[in-house]
């Protein structure tokens, strides 16, 4: 089929942004993929991204849109935007990322039929725009990944351009989430469609202090909850329970690492042992069950012994 020339609705929640959205919107502006609109959901800001906003819809009115909400955080306000989106396809960005020019020209081709969703990889950046690092995507992680992506998601928001069609199946954002309601809305579109990628960096992904993913504790919560609504250890399907086994896993180890970190040794072991008995040999966890019970003083002679080597 030919998708090329279809409209693409691009999806932006602006809260307190008014020195990086005007530069997230150039990006989009700066497409070589047309036709495209923008919706700008100011979701109560307090400074004047609105303003910067409506600055914006003046200068292209006939590209962005503004919706105007009291806050009720991204989740919310993406749902309005799709709610609002004229678009065969839509893709979303946060108001302070950026996307590379090509981005859409490389993606939205890959909408054969039966395709849902179209990823790509990463160029991480700090504060100042300058790029610290890249996360590339795994190019195994394409076509039918549902029991896969149940372990961890590959998929970063701005980098994901998804099919109208498969929101009006599966739903939109789930309210339900205080963080990974990406993943979950990813988990339901690839359990009835195959999803593509394009192994380059396509978004360029913000680091500061205010990422979400930052907190630990918060997104092992939402993984919890991911679980719970996804996951099915005693599922018919061999894959769907071998992966499932594998979240839970992951979900006792991450939190086991953390409570290590800390030096609460009491909850490391117990989450070790937790994975134990899920995976035995689940990343290196018989290894940190040891170290956990060595407890803080036979870790702190433990760490001279190395640095004695």
């Amino acid at each position: 089929m030919d998708n090329s020339r279809s409209l693409v609705s691009v999806i932006v929640p602006v809260y307190n942004r008014e020195k990086l959205v005007t530069e997230t919107v150039a990006s989009i502006l700066g497409q070589t993929y047309r036709p495209i609109e923008i919706i700008l959901i100011n979701d109560g800001s307090t400074d004047s991204s609105l303003n910067v906003m409506q600055t914006l819809q003046q200068q292209h009115p006939s590209l962005v849109r503004i919706i105007d909400q009291e806050n009720q955080g991204q989740t919310i306000s993406r749902n309005q935007g799709i709610a609002a989106a004229n678009g065969k396809y839509i893709a979303f960005l946060d108001s302070d990322d950026l996307w590379v020019p090509d981005k859409l020209e490389l993606q939205i081709p890959l909408f054969d039929e039966g395709v849902g969703l179209v990823y790509g990889g990463v160029e991480l950046i700090n504060e100042s725009g300058e790029t610290t690092g890249l996360d590339p995507c795994d190019p195994q992680i394409q076509g039918s990944i549902f029991p896969q992506l149940l372990v961890k998601n590959r998929m970063t928001g701005g980098s994901v351009v998804v099919l109208r069609e498969a929101l009006d199946k599966v739903g939109m954002f789930d309210p339900e989430f205080s963080a990974a309601e990406n993943w979950d809305l990813w988990l339901r579109i690839c359990k009835k469609y195959e999803v593509r990628l394009v192994n380059k960096p396509v978004v360029k992904y913000r680091l500061h202090q205010s990422n979400m993913s930052k907190d630990i504790i918060l997104m092992q919560d939402a993984k919890r909850q991911i679980i719970e609504k996804h996951c099915d250890r005693h599922s018919s399907d061999k894959l769907v329970a071998r992966y499932s086994k594998l979240a839970e896993a992951d979900l006792f180890y991450k939190l086991g690492v953390h409570c290590f970190s800390q030096e609460q040794f009491g909850k490391a072991i117990g989450n070790f042992l937790r994975v134990i008995k899920i995976s035995p040999f689940y990343e290196d966890t018989p290894v940190r069950l040891v170290r956990s019970m060595l407890g803080r003083s036979g870790n702190r002679i433990l760490r001279k012994f190395k640095k004695a080597q």
